[in-house]
């Protein structure tokens, strides 16, 4: 071997030497970013604690956990015409002896696991008395943090695929970079006043449904570990609230989803024996009788819906002595 192929060797394993290390460095790189985003988290999430702890206010306060259906979307206005709203509007009216705060935690596009994951956090920051959660409709197309793993049963390679997946949207770093370089959420207004939730909701269209119930519906096994993740999450939250002693009452949706979770989200209501306000029969007596609950799209409630939904809600309230007024008439005027 001569001089000219020792230096050939050289310049490769120099080369070689180089990848390792570049490939290395952004390990380095990714943990450390990883590290700062989580860092960062728990240091906004800390210092926020004490500003609802209703022992020192001496409020009733209520948290509305759920998607577009519990934020509002589909009513003119949803500052004024969310359930939890016009809730908090009932409750001033018919309970003013009482300081009842009600809180509307509903993101649009969230699933079950994304509030399972946040569920603890936000029990200790808003220290409520009450939980009101209408979760699940989103899950068959909304995969983000998804629990599916836990019960899916598909062959190696497709379990590899499915990790590697749920993984890398777990990573802060991986969502920060679909939310600032990929996703166009950002760019609409309605959905950017949800920073502290440090989640990314991908938007209700072909591709996630491809990757969501569609893909799900041509594989059993899927379909499958699909619902055992919303009943499995669902109870995990009615767990969460007994051990944390915080009251928690479930709703029915107003309406069917894609892929009909809704129907293990009943299944698990009656499994667990929970409280459940029943907004199926309202909405279904309110089109008997000729009145329009639906908002433009056709799905969501509108204001009027919405006002319902607080009715039933409150008159649910009255029933399990939560608070002491008489029962409201749901479809007068």
């Amino acid at each position: 071997m001569d001089i000219k192929e020792n230096k050939n060797i050289g310049r490769k394993l120099s080369l070689r030497q180089k990848l390792i290390l570049i490939f290395f460095g952004l390990i380095v790189a990714v943990f450390f970013g990883e590290a700062i985003f989580r860092i960062g988290g728990l240091v906004v999430g800390k210092t926020e604690v004490r500003i609802y702890d209703r022992k020192y206010n001496n409020i009733y306060r209520i948290l509305c956990v759920g998607d577009s259906s519990t934020y509002g979307i589909g009513a003119s206005d949803v500052n004024k015409f969310s359930y939890p709203r016009q809730l908090q509007r009932i409750l001033d009216e018919k309970v003013p002896n009482k300081k009842i705060d009600v809180v509307n935690l509903g993101i649009p596009g969230i699933n079950s696991s994304q509030v399972l994951n946040r569920f603890r956090k936000y029990l200790s920051k808003y220290n409520p008395d009450l939980v009101i959660v209408m979760i699940g409709i989103n899950d068959p197309w909304n995969l983000e943090e998804s629990n599916i793993l836990k019960y899916y049963n598909g062959n190696t390679f497709k379990r590899m695929h499915l990790r590697m997946e749920l993984f890398l949207n777990r990573l802060r770093l991986y969502q920060f970079f679909k939310l600032v370089f990929i996703s166009d959420k950002f760019k609409n207004p309605q959905y950017v006043s949800f920073p502290e939730q440090e989640l990314h909701i991908p938007d209700f269209n072909d591709e996630s449904r491809s990757k969501g119930f569609n893909l799900s519906f041509r594989e059993p096994m899927k379909a499958s570990a699909l619902y055992a993740a919303i009943d499995s999450n669902i109870t995990a939250l009615k767990f969460i609230a007994d051990d944390e002693h915080v009251n928690i009452l479930f709703m029915k949706y107003h309406n069917g989803g894609w892929g009909s979770p809704e129907k293990v989200i009943h299944q698990t209501y009656e499994k667990l024996n929970v409280p459940v306000v029943d907004n199926v029969t309202i909405f279904q007596k309110a089109s008997e009788i000729g009145l329009n609950v639906r908002g433009n799209d056709g799905w969501h409630p509108g204001d009027l819906g919405y006002l319902l939904i607080a009715r039933n809600i409150f008159n649910k309230m009255v029933a399990l002595k939560l608070v002491d007024s008489e029962p409201l008439e749901l479809f007068k005027n």
